[in-house]
């Protein structure tokens, strides 16, 4: 086997083998590319919506070619597309996947890229039925609660009110269903009825007795208003036995596998589940919806700035030897920025059952970098389309003679000034002004590399900001990733919000586009 294999074949073998060997190798995932005719197709692992052909243009507008939405409530795959528009538009490549959350032992939230596994239920009364009371209601096309099978007979009601005097209560029974403790095996709690619910938001996890619950709330319309009320499930299941099915359900068994949503948590929270299977694949490092790069203060709170957290944890992660691939996206955030670009060999010719195939494996494989771009606007500060379409990419990442060879391409012309930067377990180990740049992997009198691990971050950028205020190089190489996001030249005042935080219209245009490369890896 020549070394260029070995390479490639050690980016595919068990996560859990990252203990083994003597640090000499250097797993790249990039070691099988080629880069003189593979091709950048852009790619989602956590995006909401494609339920209908308005959305699904959207995202063909803004250069998706791989649509892999993932939805919840329920957790089902939007797959396949729709035969007469797979039939309009035959380039396009489809993958199942879903959200899936609600696990009894965690709180967290993982993709099943790839997998057909199906888990959920959601139903919500409409804003109209609510506004005037008693709301009466079925929810229909339930499970009745199984002791065999517990989690597919639990559900959860959720009911929000809003009131305009604190005293003010509106009173809640249900027929068809028990309370139950979560926490607790899902032990039988007894009937809700004429059940008082004071301002605020209420939760109650119900045992489905038969297929319909009937739901009636009670409340002095002029006095409360019903903000949300639905019915929900989620896995409700350890996440070990969901990660064990959602592989049992894997559309290739080369390809595709769990990737863990917007990581809030601490270092000791996730490496159980990298060490489970090889099937779960890594971590999130940029989530639009959750403050960008992420805060350890929940999903929406940033702040404790610079909003670093799941950025800073991939490093921790990857400093303990194991493999982890970053993954880069919008979630809810239609409008906003982060996506996946995978490297795949020409599609053209492949039957379509292979370009999904050869899709999914790059996610497997790690074969694909991390975009975090501009967003187009128009001079009246309004977000516009193609939204965070870029062609900037990696046109070679090689490993020759223990040197990492870099370049980049494909930066348009409001971005003519570039910097690389090569990440270690050490930090920022060097920053190269340019196209391309080198970097030496030094070695210890025993042979081994030094650098636990090496990835590579590159940044298109403008010579202003700020409406003409220079941007030189010496400026970039001071700031975070987190600083360079928010560079802008204004801010939005018009159009669809591409953040959901408080501020979303008076968010800055982010005007740099970034690109992440995937961890090569010392084994």
């Amino acid at each position: 086997m020549n070394r260029r294999k070995l390479l490639a074949t050690l980016a595919a073998m068990p996560a859990t083998s990252w203990s083994v060997g003597a640090g000499r190798e250097l797993e790249n995932p990039y070691a099988a590319v080629d880069w003189d005719s593979w091709e950048c197709l852009h790619s989602m692992s956590h995006q909401h919506q494609g339920q209908n052909d308005a959305s699904r243009d959207g995202f063909l507008g803004m250069g998706y070619g791989h649509f892999a939405f993932s939805n919840y409530y329920p957790s089902a795959p939007t797959y396949p597309l729709p035969a007469e528009y797979a039939a309009k538009h035959p380039q396009l490549i489809a993958a199942p996947n879903a959200e899936h959350h609600s696990y009894t032992d965690t709180g967290l939230h993982a993709n099943a890229l790839g997998s057909l596994l199906a888990t959920g239920y959601g139903s919500s009364v409409s804003a109209a039925k609510c506004a005037s009371s008693p709301v009466s209601h079925r929810f229909e096309k339930l499970n009745v609660f199984d002791a065999s099978k517990p989690w597919i007979g639990v559900y959860r009601l959720d009911v929000r009110l809003a009131a305009k005097d604190a005293k003010a209560m509106a009173t809640l029974s249900l027929d068809g269903a028990h309370e139950c403790d979560f926490r607790n095996g899902f032990a039988d709690k007894g009937s809700v009825h004429e059940r008082k619910l004071p301002s605020g938001s209420h939760t109650i996890y119900l045992r489905a007795t038969r297929d319909s619950i009937d739901a009636k709330l009670e409340f002095d319309a002029a006095a409360v208003s019903v903000t949300q009320y639905r019915l929900m499930q989620g896995t409700n299941r350890p996440w070990r036995d969901v990660f064990r099915e959602a592989f049992d359900n894997l559309q290739y068994s080369d390809g595709g596998g769990m990737t863990l949503n917007h990581p809030t948590g601490k270092l000791a929270d996730y490496l159980p589940m990298l060490d489970f299977d090889p099937r779960v694949l890594g971590i999130e490092v940029w989530n639009q919806l959750t403050s960008g790069f992420g805060s350890s203060r929940g999903f929406y709170d940033d702040s404790g700035a610079p909003t670093l957290h799941f950025y800073q944890l991939w490093d921790e992660i990857l400093r303990t030897g194991r493999r982890c691939w970053g993954f880069f996206v919008k979630d809810h955030n239609t409008y906003g920025r982060g996506r996946n670009v995978l490297l795949v060999p020409k599609l053209a010719a492949m039957p379509a059952d292979s370009r999904e195939s050869a899709a999914l494996r790059a996610y497997r494989q790690g074969t694909f970098f991390g975009s975090v771009a501009s967003l187009a606007a128009s001079e009246a500060g309004e977000v516009v389309a193609p939204y965070d379409r870029s062609g900037f990419r990696f046109s070679h990442i090689v490993v020759q003679n223990d040197t990492l060879h870099v370049t980049v391409a494909g930066n348009d012309a409001k971005r003519p000034k570039l910097q690389i930067r090569f990440i270690t377990d050490q930090g920022i180990a060097s920053i190269v002004d340019g196209a391309q740049a080198e970097f030496p992997l030094k070695r210890d009198s025993s042979g081994r590399l030094e650098a636990a691990f090496v990835r590579v971050e590159a940044f298109a950028y403008p010579e202003t900001h700020q409406r003409g205020q220079p941007l030189t190089a010496d400026m970039l190489r001071g700031m975070s990733v987190h600083d360079i996001s928010l560079l802008h030249d204004q801010k939005a005042l018009l159009g669809p919000a591409f953040a959901s935080t408080a501020p979303a219209l008076r968010t800055p245009i982010p005007i740099v586009d970034m690109i992440f490369s995937q961890p090569l890896r010392r084994v």
